[in-house]
């Protein structure tokens, strides 16, 4: 529902999908429980009463169902059956001269008996900011959260996002309520800006902004001002503009197209560089109908919106071209109409520095929510990115795993930008994180994409190695969906079949995608060496197996025709284990797993024309296990033609000796067993190169 332009109405009806979520699905027929009278109030931070025409809404959550009401204008009255529910509120204030404050308020559980009226009173909330023993880090974005658990894998939640560089967010509970099922999170992530626009004259004020498409070339400049209305020949005509940075008044649904011609024209003005900015009133309302969520539009206020942003429209840009909004774009426009003000641009190179700071709390909103945090106190993480190309690079996602549900800024789906074949260092707030390195390609696949799950100590330090070679199958963690199952499972007289077959050496897991072209191969199961059944997926595949205990063998292959995949392009892999009925949760299936893990660099090369030794480690899907032998061989020809490696360890701890060509890619294919019977054969076919 976009909330800034829709006509409120005094009394608000129940919602269908509520009265859904309310009602038990049983055997016998429903009872209608009571229904009570709901008014919902709200009162600014200055003590005013938000009215059904303040940008002030509440959302109803239940409880027993999860049915949700949102958006309900303050002053409502709903009318609801007894039950337990959650209120969460959010409201603007004006500042003068500033981006507006947010508020956001919550009554974590509310026993409706009676007719009640619930006043949500933002004067008791707490100002939500976080900082770091790092001067020069004052970028960056910022997340508040709150939401119920209504379910091992079900949760209803509220985000509302900001940038404490130019937007107050407060936060707060209901005095003297609380609730078990209450989380709340308050997440930062924060980094020394990449681009910043000040405003000079008369007194220096920073601009939100963002660059369209490819960054701008690092540096810093001082450019005067010109305003170019719509950037037309008639809006140019007479306005001097050579050699300045040029502020266009553009509408939101401005094509790529259109923004091309504009900045094309100014540059046959002499302009040097463009701002492209839209009137507040309309970036709030478009801000508001894209997030679609409570608290968008303070966060559209002073945020570029992503209509064009990308490297689509960049790479017809005729000069660096940036997008501001908020309050400060419009000074800046102002500024721009005199003919006599002037901007400092600052544009730096990749971050190296990156922050992952998260507060999260349960019952309740916590009394105190400014944090300041030193280094010392964090983890400090080496992110290292393997084989990426600027053409497929990567996106980081990071979420705080606290109390069953997951935080941070990811949540929006804000990842933060991978290297190519760099590394840079990041600190996290300790604890269990959840990790989606998501590939970002001309031709998508979640087939690139790798997980995996991390726990931090405060004042340790940690390497995250994403992609490095050798890539093949891994049995790290457990799936995603269904939640918590292992990635090949016995459940009752199923043996259900996800296996990771692009895992890389680190262990983050990586499925190949079974709707991408580029990923083509099998899985197929034998029971006491008879085939008994095959599906044309690689690594996928779900098998109705008889309750007695049996002998199996599992066979999948997958080959990978994908421009951003030149190594491990195809993998094959075999299983042979005993299988029975598995009553009660599902169980893993006793299969083994070969990783290697060479000592390769950033762009997954090894030197060749020498003896290399290649680490191999080989453990089990459902636990430890008694390893009981490990064979490699090594292919210099694509697997035309093997030969035997020297190998040498125990306990599932090995070393593999090779003599490397000059130059060529490596190959490799193992045999592996276990004291229980259990045997695997594996082979990678390009698992990487030699420089």
């Amino acid at each position: 529902m976009n909330r800034a332009s829709v006509h409120f109405r005094r009394t608000v009806l129940l919602s269908t999908a509520l009265i859904a979520g309310l009602l038990a699905v049983s055997g016998v027929q429903a009872v209608a429980a009571p229904v009570y009278q709901l008014t919902l109030r709200m009162i600014d931070r200055d003590g005013a009463v938000a009215t059904a025409n303040s940008r002030a809404t509440v959302d109803v959550i239940s409880l027993s169902g999860g049915g949700r009401e949102s958006d309900v204008p303050t002053g409502s009255t709903l009318r609801l059956p007894a039950d337990r529910y959650a209120l969460v509120g959010s409201l603007i204030t004006p500042r003068r001269g500033l981006e507006p404050s947010m508020a956001v308020m919550a009554h974590p559980e509310l026993n409706l008996t009676r007719d009640t009226t619930v006043t949500l009173d933002t004067r008791h909330s707490a100002k939500v900011t976080a900082n770091v023993d790092q001067p020069e880090v004052t970028g960056g974005s910022s997340l508040v959260e709150m939401g119920v658990r209504l379910g091992p894998d079900h949760t209803n939640s509220m985000v509302f996002p900001f940038d404490q560089r130019f937007q107050e967010m407060f936060a707060g509970t209901l005095p003297g309520t609380s609730s078990a099922a209450f989380y709340f999170g308050a997440s930062h992530r924060l980094e020394q800006p990449r681009l910043e626009l000040f405003g000079e004259q008369p007194k220096r004020f920073q601009v939100p902004t963002a660059a369209i498409g490819a960054p701008l070339p690092v540096g810093s400049r001082t450019p005067a001002l010109a305003f170019g209305g719509a950037g037309r020949e008639e809006d140019l005509a007479g306005v001097e503009v050579r050699d300045r940075l040029v502020v266009l008044e553009l509408p939101w649904d401005t094509t790529p197209e259109t923004l091309a011609e504009r900045v094309a024209t100014v540059r046959e003005h002499g302009g040097a560089m463009v701002a492209v900015w839209s009137p507040p009133a309309v970036a709030v309302r478009h801000g508001a109908e894209l997030a679609g969520q409570p608290g968008s539009r303070i966060a559209a206020a002073a945020k570029p919106s992503s209509e064009l942003t990308g490297s689509k429209a960049a790479g017809a840009l005729a000069l660096p071209t940036v997008q501001i909004a908020g309050v400060n774009a419009e000074r800046l426009a102002a500024l721009a109409r005199t003919g006599d003000g002037t901007a400092a641009v600052i544009a730096r190179p990749e971050i190296r520095d990156a922050y992952e700071l998260s507060f999260p709390a349960t019952g309740r909103v916590p009394a105190q929510l400014e944090h300041s945090v030193r280094k010392s106190e964090l983890a400090a993480v080496t992110m290292a990115f393997h084989g990426y190309s600027a053409e497929d690079s990567s996106q980081v996602h990071a979420f705080h795993q606290v109390a069953g549900v997951r935080l941070g800024l990811s949540r929006l789906g804000y990842g933060t930008p991978g290297l190519v074949r760099a590394e840079r260092q990041e600190y996290y707030t300790p604890g269990k994180w959840a990790f989606l390195n998501a590939l970002v390609s001309d031709s998508p696949s979640l087939g690139g994409d790798l997980r995996g799950e991390e726990l931090f100590a405060a004042g340790k330090s940690y390497r995250l190695a994403w992609n490095g070679a050798v890539t093949g199958p891994g049995f790290r963690g457990k799936r995603v969906y269904p939640a918590d199952r292992p990635w090949a499972a016995r459940t009752a007289q199923e043996i259900d079949i996800s296996i990771p077959l692009f895992s890389d050496a680190a262990g983050h897991t990586g499925t190949a995608d079974l709707d991408a072209p580029g990923d083509r191969g099998s899985t197929a199961l034998y029971r006491e060496g008879r085939l008994y059944g095959s599906q044309a997926t690689p690594g996928r595949a779900v098998f109705v197996a008889p309750s007695e205990e049996a002998g199996y063998r599992l066979t999948t292959e997958a080959e990978r025709d994908e421009p951003w995949a030149s190594l491990s392009s195809k993998v094959s892999a075999e299983w042979t284990f005993r299988s029975a009925f598995a009553r009660g949760p599902s169980r893993a299936l006793p299969l083994l797993e070969v990783r290697y893990t060479p000592a390769v660099d950033l762009a997954n090369s090894a030197p060749g024309g020498g003896t290399f030794t290649v680490p191999v480690t080989v453990s089990r899907q459902d636990g430890p296990a008694a390893i009981t032998g490990l064979q490699v061989e090594v292919s210099y020809d694509g697997g035309v033609n093997w030969r035997p490696a020297k190998v040498s360890g125990q306990d599932g701890r090995y070393n593999a000796e090779l003599r490397h060509p000059a130059t060529g890619s490596v190959s490799l294919r193992a045999k592996a067993a276990d004291a229980d019977g259990n045997t695997t054969t594996q082979s990678i076919i390009h698992a990487y190169r030699l420089r």
